[in-house]
C-alpha cells in the first residue's frame, strides 16, 4: 500500500503518486566497539547517549543502530465479493521508528500506522535483537506526519535515542539515516545536509510542514519514519518523503525537523493529539513588479486570496479577494487585504506569515498590520485551531 504526499504546486495524479514537472513526490513507505576518547552525555529522562565529537559512520551505527526499530502496520477492511459474500482483507504497511524513552516510547510516520484516516488494527514493532513486540498507538499527527507508539519493554534495557537542535543544522554537515529501505533491517546510509527551511505537504495534503531538512542520504521505500542523525548521534529528523522520477531515491530526501518531532511528540504522549494554531487565509506574496501592476500602496506582503468562512481570520474582519486577474502564469485572485506585519515583524512571504503565527499558541491574539484599498489598518485575530480538512 502505497500512500501518496502531495506537492504545494498544481499536481496531476500519476500512478498513486503526484508528479510536478517529472517528479514524483512520495512517502517512503513499503507494503507487503568505540574507538577514540569520547565524552558522552545523558539525557535526564531518557538515558540516552550522545557524544560531543564527530563520530565515524562506524561509530554512529555501533552506537545508534539497537535504538531504530522495524514497524509493521496490518490494516484490515470488510468487503463484499461479486455474489455478496463477506471478505475479511489485511494489507501490510512496513515502515522504521526509533525509541526515544527507556519506557518504550517510539517515534515513526504518522503515514506507516495510519491511511485514509483509518488507523492501524494492530501494530507490531520489530526489536534490533529480532524480537517482535506488539505496539500501542498513542498519537498521530497527519499534519506533521508524525506518530508516537508504546511498547512493553519488559527486562529490556532499550537503547534511546535523543533528539537534537535542528535549528542549529547547516548545509554541509555530515548525516546518517537508518532504518528498513525495502524491508532489509539495520541499513545505514550517509549523506550531507542538502538545505534547510524546506517546505513540503502533509500526507493530507492539507498541512505545509516547514523548516524541513534536505538530505542526499539514500531514504528509499521502508525507510519513513526511521532517524536522521547527525555526527554526534542526535536524531536531527525524521525521514519522511523522497522527490524521484521513479519513486525511489533520486538524491532528494526530507526529514521533519527534531524541533518540531519533539513539540509534536510531547502533545502526543499527553493528549493523543497534537494541536496547530490556525488563521484561515490562503495568500501570496508580493514583489514590486506586481506591486506596479496592481497599483498596491506597498511592495512587500502577502495577498490575502482567499479567507475561510467560520475562520480567525474571517471573524477579525479581514477581507479576500474579489476579481480575476488573468495573466501569462495563469489566473491570480486579487483585491484583498495585503498583510505586512505581524506582531510588529514585517513579513514577505506566507512562510513567514506562518512562521509567526506558529511560534504562538491556540486562543492566543495577534496583531496585524494590513493595507486595504491604499489604506493602513491594524487588525487583532485571536488563534483558532487548525481542523482537519483546510488550510492555513
Amino acid at each position: 500500500m502505497w500512500k501518496t504526499a502531495i506537492t504545494s504546486l498544481v499536481a496531476a495524479i500519476v500512478g498513486g503518486a503526484l508528479v510536478f514537472g517529472g517528479i514524483t513526490y512520495v512517502v517512503p513507505q513499503r507494503d507487503a566497539a568505540v574507538t577514540g576518547a569520547t565524552t558522552t552525555t545523558t539525557a535526564p529522562d531518557s538515558g540516552a547517549k550522545t557524544s560531543q565529537r564527530a563520530l565515524s559512520p562506524a561509530e554512529v551505527y555501533e552506537r545508534f543502530n539497537n535504538g531504530v526499530v522495524h514497524v509493521r502496520s496490518a490494516f484490515t477492511g470488510a468487503r463484499t465479493d461479486f455474489f455478496g459474500f463477506p471478505i475479511v482483507e489485511t494489507q501490510v504497511a512496513e515502515g522504521s521508528g526509533f525509541i526515544i524513552d527507556g519506557t518504550g516510547l517510539i517515534v515513526t510516520n504518522a503515514h506507516v500506522v495510519e491511511g485514509s484516516n483509518v488507523k492501524a488494527s494492530r501494530i507490531t514493532v520489530v526489536l534490533s535483537d529480532k524480537s517482535e513486540v506488539e505496539a500501542k498507538l498513542l498519537g498521530t499527527d497527519i499534519n506533521t506526519d508524525l506518530a508516537l507508539l508504546k511498547i512493553d519493554p519488559g527486562k529490556r534495557e532499550l537503547e534511546v535515542l535523543e533528539l537534537g537542535d535542528s535549528s542549529k543544522l547547516k548545509v554541509g554537515d555530515s548525516v546518517y539515516a537508518i532504518g528498513s529501505p525495502f524491508g532489509l533491517e539495520g541499513t545505514m546510509t550517509e549523506g550531507i545536509i542538502s538545505a534547510l527551511n524546506r517546505t513540503i505537504d502533509s500526507p493530507n495534503g492539507q498541512f505545509k510542514i516547514r523548516n524541513v531538512v534536505q538530505t542526499d542520504a539514500a531514504v528509499n521505500p521502508g525507510n519513513s519514519g526511521g532517524p536522521l542523525i547527525d555526527a554526534t548521534g542526535k536524531v536531527i529528523g525524521v525521514n519522511s518523503q523522497i522527490a524521484a522520477r521513479s519513486g525511489d531515491f533520486a538524491g532528494v530526501a526530507f526529514a521533519v525537523p527534531s524541533n518540531t518531532v519533539r513539540d509534536i511528540t510531547a502533545q502526543l504522549e499527553d493528549e493523543g493529539r497534537a494541536s496547530h494554531p490556525w488563521v484561515g487565509i490562503s495568500g501570496i506574496e508580493i514583489n514590486k513588479e506586481f506591486a506596479d501592476l496592481m497599483k498596491l500602496p506597498v511592495d512587500r506582503g502577502v495577498l490575502i486570496v482567499r479567507v475561510f468562512q467560520g475562520s480567525p481570520a474571517a471573524v477579525a474582519g479581514i477581507k479576500g479577494g474579489d476579481k480575476r486577474l488573468i495573466t501569462s502564469q495563469g489566473e491570480i485572485i486579487i483585491g484583498g487585504d495585503v498583510v505586512t506585519k505581524i506582531d510588529g515583524v514585517t513579513i514577505a512571504t506566507m512562510d513567514e506569515l506562518v512562521g509567526i503565527v506558529r511560534d504562538n499558541k491556540v486562543g492566543e491574539t495577534i496583531e496585524l498590520e494590513i493595507y486595504r484599498g491604499g489604506k493602513k489598518e491594524s487588525l487583532s485575530l485571536k488563534l483558532g485551531e487548525l481542523p482537519q480538512s483546510t488550510s492555513e
